[in-house]
């Protein structure tokens, strides 16, 4: 029998490497990978960087450079180096190349498997929510606030800005008043943390996601695809509450009403469904469920299928 090979992955961030604020979480959420980071602005000089600073109302990126100091530079600088890095990581035969940033409209195209940052934040949402769902987004530039538009399920988008390098405290606490409203949070930046994230759920009470976590679990499911593990899905047909059942343990469990809500979206109902068989209405459904999406660590229904089903009969 042939040893197992550790697939290999780039992670493409949009600053300078080292990035202790993304790899940590990435490492625990893609498991046993080999990873190495490359960034954009790797081997670019300071006096180079203050040239890129952009002008009013220039569309903008916010990142971090190798010393932890953020800094804001024009878009199209960014975007320009960032396609070049790809280009050449694309030769260099890794098994997926992730895209760890957002605001990057442009895909690069490739040879290799791309996650695209921006891509998958944008899906994420769409499989989440429906109908009248109100996202909430946090994100580092007010000048980003024009890239955000109501999608096509109509969700209402509230938004708001915190910045990521100082004393974000004051400007989080800021950003959960202006979106307090919202049914479901999106911290929009590869540089909002974990613990960013839960200075924003404690008091707001809201479930709430960062697009770090959306990126790597996106990641995860397209390195399951790559391992090829078959399924004999002919063999027979599970019910909803044998799938959920069947999928492995996680760290937090779920409520009563959220393996509820689970069950009927593993068997393919729609959330207006959900709401009626359950008699609540289906902006309830959609929080249970986006609630019970992020303690299972997933953002898909089809994600959480496949792993039940890839898991051993017990």
């Amino acid at each position: 029998m042939g040893t197992k090979r550790t697939p290999r992955v780039a992670i493409i961030t949009m600053g300078q490497t080292p990035r202790p604020d993304v790899l940590p979480e990435l490492r625990a959420l893609l498991g046993d990978v080999c990873l190495d980071e490359f960034g954009a602005l790797d081997g670019v000089s300071d006096a180079i960087i203050a040239k890129m600073a952009p002008r009013a109302n220039e569309l903008s990126f916010m990142t971090r450079l190798r010393d932890g100091r953020h800094v804001i530079l024009e878009a199209s600088f960014v975007t320009k180096r960032t396609e070049a890095l790809v280009e050449t990581v694309d030769d260099q035969g890794y098994d997926l190349l992730v895209l760890a940033m957002t605001g990057l409209q442009a895909r690069p195209q490739t040879r290799t498997l791309l996650v695209h940052g921006q891509y998958a934040l944008d899906a994420w949402i769409s499989a989440l929510t429906t109908g009248n769902s109100r996202i909430g987004i946090i994100y580092p530039l007010t000048s980003q606030r024009a890239t955000f538009s109501v999608n096509d399920h109509a969700t209402l988008l509230q938004s708001s800005h915190a910045t990521i390098g100082g004393h974000h405290g004051t400007d989080l606490a800021d950003a959960i008043g202006r979106v307090s409203g919202a049914d479901l949070i999106i911290m929009n930046s590869i540089g909002y943390t974990a613990e960013m994230a839960q200075q924003v759920a404690r008091p707001s009470g809201k479930p709430v996601v960062t697009a770090c976590r959306i990126i790597g679990s996106t990641a995860r499911l397209r390195l399951a695809e790559i391992a090829g593990k078959p399924l004999d899905l002919s063999a027979r047909t599970y019910t909803g509450a044998e799938l959920l059942k069947r999928l492995p343990p996680t760290g937090e469990s779920l409520t009563r009403r959220e393996s509820e809500v689970l069950v009927h979206a593993l068997e393919g109902a729609a959330n207006k469904f959900i709401g009626r068989a359950l008699g609540i209405s289906h902006r309830t459904v959609e929080i249970h469920r986006s609630r019970a999406m992020l303690k299972l660590g997933a953002t898909s229904a089809a994600e959480l299928i496949w792993r039940a089903l890839t898991q051993p009969e017990r």
